[in-house]
């Protein structure tokens, strides 16, 4: 096999570093364009009339050519494919020849992400059909028609925080998005120190209502655990030592969650071999009151990630047959660092410890998000686990402030030989108001749109117009349409300003005008 890599001037060098890191014969021909992406089919067949083909079984062409290259194949007698966008992708593109059926029309790239999300989602669904055969197994169950163990992907509890002070509306409104999110467990958390019943209840109704999930309740207090079974309750969390009898005596024909604690004492063993043996002798009470389905949480501390962990490990190598649940949230709600990789680290360790249940939060500002991180996370670590492999290349991935490969082309300082380099010194007055008059941005994260407000002037309050799109281009194409700006300066300043609240929309960072994104002294590269 030897590929014709068609690309443009400026991109030539990039293209032959990339294509050496494969192991395929290629040779690179750039034509004279600047750049790939002004090359059409039309100029590549040009061309290649004059060019021997003979050595060649394939040509790929530019991923950012417009339209079909069908033509190429054409002039040229050779199968001719849309290579990637970016010369950094060569190296998979060209590795898989022969086994991914490449396109005219569609970039390589493309084509790859998609058979690699499909094939992992593929592996998914096959485990869902086939868990009739798995909850044969013991250390599976059924939580009513979910399949919870070790031989399916952890699943995932997203839990509404001190509900008996939401309302019905709020509850539901909030079961709804976390059920969105990829939550497959719902939990009605109340509020410690405080006894509910009747709230416990109300919320278990409430969420019952709109989603069609298991709902636990959240609560040391058999009272309230009490009516929220009667309300429907699928699980209960928590069972220990100190309220296992009283538990017992309505929780035999529900799921439970036994912790290695007795609150009533204040006891709580700290040595992994101690907490490992007070979990299995509270098991096997709650097996003597009458409970059948029993799942374990050896408690993760913030203060001792490691030794949590340990004993979540013991305990799982100890007594396979005994799913286990984390709350993992209790980390990542204690630690000032973003909840993407800290989540997916957890959910790393969660697999390997052998636990089926991770219970995720979203209390704190800087949580937000972490039900939809840990749901992507579940995934990933069940396919690295079922392929032997790492976390990497799996078709899923959590990366969202980084890229897996910097396809940038570097700026080359040869271009200022002989030009004049002007230094932009950094504008110290925002411009806020002129003649037009002035705007104020924001989000409103409710409909995920960008607002732009204009006021005929500074001293006005009501708004002469509001313009809301979900993009800064939208919202900044319909302000010029509408001649609502029209000095350069003014439209600079919104472009800026709308194309960070989209960044802060997306990330769920906060947006305040006129100051920067991010602050951090650890950005920069």
């Amino acid at each position: 096999m030897r590929v014709l890599l068609i690309t443009g001037l400026l991109a030539e060098e990039n293209v032959r570093k990339y294509a050496q890191e494969s192991g395929i014969d290629t040779e690179v021909l750039a034509l004279n364009v600047p750049v790939a992406a002004f090359l059409t089919a039309e100029l590549i067949a040009e061309a290649l009339r004059e060019k021997n083909l003979d050595d060649f079984t394939e040509i790929l062409v530019p991923g950012l050519v417009r339209g079909d290259v069908k033509l190429v194949s054409e002039v040229g007698g050779r199968d001719t494919f849309k290579g990637p966008r970016y010369a950094a992708d060569l190296p998979t593109v060209l590795e898989s020849l022969g086994r991914v059926e490449l396109s005219t029309i569609a970039p390589a790239c493309d084509l790859l992400k998609e058979e690699l999300q499909q094939k992992a989602l593929l592996e998914l669904e096959a485990v869902e059909k086939n868990r009739i055969a798995l909850l044969k197994t013991p250390g599976n169950m059924l939580i009513e028609e979910l399949a919870v163990g070790k031989d399916f992907p952890m699943r995932i509890m997203a839990e509404i925080v001190d509900a008996p002070l939401l309302t019905d509306v709020e509850m539901e409104k909030l079961a709804r998005k976390y059920v969105g999110f990829g939550a497959q467990i719902i939990d009605v958390g109340m509020i410690a120190g405080e006894s509910r019943p009747m709230d416990a209840a109300r919320a278990v109704r409430a969420v019952k209502r709109v989603v069609n999930v298991p709902v636990s309740i959240d609560t040391l207090n058999p009272d309230e655990a009490r009516e929220a079974v009667s309300a429907g309750a699928d699980l209960v969390l928590s069972v220990d030592a100190g309220n296992i009898e009283k538990m017992a005596s309505f929780s035999k024909n529900v799921v439970v969650v036994v912790i290695p604690t007795n609150q009533s004492t204040g006891y709580f063993p700290g040595k992994v071999e101690e907490r490992v043996a007070f979990l299995e002798e509270t098991i096997a009470r709650a097996k003597k009151l009458g409970m059948k389905k029993i799942i374990g949480d050896l408690v993760l501390e913030p203060s001792n990630v490691l030794r949590s962990m340990t004993a979540f490990r013991e305990y799982a190598h100890r007594n396979p047959e005994t799913p286990l649940f984390v709350g993992i949230s209790n980390f990542t709600e204690m630690i000032d660092a973003d909840s993407v990789g800290v989540n997916a680290l957890l959910a790393r360790l969660a697999s390997e410890a052998g636990i089926s249940i991770l219970l995720a939060t979203e209390r704190s500002d800087k949580a937000k998000g972490s039900i939809r991180e840990v749901a992507t996370a579940s995934k990933m670590m069940f396919l690295a686990k079922k392929r032997a492999s790492v976390p990497k290349d799996l078709g899923l991935d959590l990366l969202v402030f980084k890229d897996k490969r910097f396809r940038e082309v570097p700026y080359d300082r040869q271009n200022e030989l002989g030009t004049q380099v002007v230094i932009a010194e950094e504008e110290t007055k925002p411009v806020l108001c002129h003649e037009e008059g002035s705007f104020k941005i924001a989000i409103d994260r409710e409909t995920k749109e960008i607002v732009a407000i204009s006021f005929r002037s500074s001293k006005t309050l009501k708004p002469r117009i509001i313009v809301k799109g979900k993009t800064a281009r939208a919202v900044y194409t319909k302000i010029t349409e509408m001649g609502l700006v029209t000095r350069l300066d003014h439209s600079a300043y919104l472009g800026n300003e709308l194309a960070k609240a989209e960044i802060a929309m997306k990330t769920g960072k906060e947006y305040i005008q006129d100051t920067s994104l991010f602050k951090s002294s650890l950005l920069g590269y």
